[in-house]
């Protein structure tokens, strides 16, 4: 899913990340009801991301759907989406 610039010269995501290498643009694109952009605070954009990443390749979750359901599962601690 990622181009492979973003691995920083090494062969895959687990490798780019022990290297502390990975480089992946954190920024929601979905909107929230009511036509809003998502505003990730930066102490949840990990998890975040986390979550993006599991429901999309797990789940077959469209990025935008799966932006907006991982900021609901997020709002409400102990939940997930």
């Amino acid at each position: 899913m990622l181009p492979p610039e973003a691995y920083g010269g090494q062969k895959d995501v687990n490798e780019a990340w022990a290297a502390g290498v990975l480089a992946v643009e954190v920024g929601p694109a979905a909107a929230i009801a009511g036509g809003e952009g998502l505003a990730v605070p930066p102490h949840l954009q990990e998890p975040w991301a986390e979550r993006v990443v599991i429901m999309v390749m797990d789940g077959g979750l469209p990025r935008e759907e799966a932006e907006r359901l991982a900021w609901v599962g997020l709002q409400a601690p102990g939940t997930a989406p």
